[in-house]
């Protein structure tokens, strides 16, 4: 599954991901033991395609799809239209 993830951050309780149409996701890092254990700078040190999430250092993978698999978005960020 092919997903338009535009932002992908790490705070100190998950991974989350938005997509094109502001629609945010989130998995708990306490799920992931290498993120767990991880420091924060290692966390933070990943690259993202359009498939998923890779932490080289940490080997560590997650797809976009295991973030949205028979789950619906948590939010909706707003998104501000320019004047016609």
């Amino acid at each position: 599954m092919e997903m338009n993830i535009i932002k992908v951050w790490v705070d100190d309780e998950f991974v989350n991901i938005q997509n094109d149409k502001g629609q945010v996701w989130q998995e708990r890092i306490v799920d992931y033991p290498r993120l767990r254990y991880a420091t924060k700078s290692h966390r933070e040190d990943f690259e993202y395609d359009n498939l998923g999430i890779h932490w080289e250092k940490l080997d560590e993978d997650l797809s976009f799809e295991g973030f949205v698999r028979n789950r619906p978005p948590l939010q909706m960020t707003v998104r501000v239209c320019p004047d016609i």
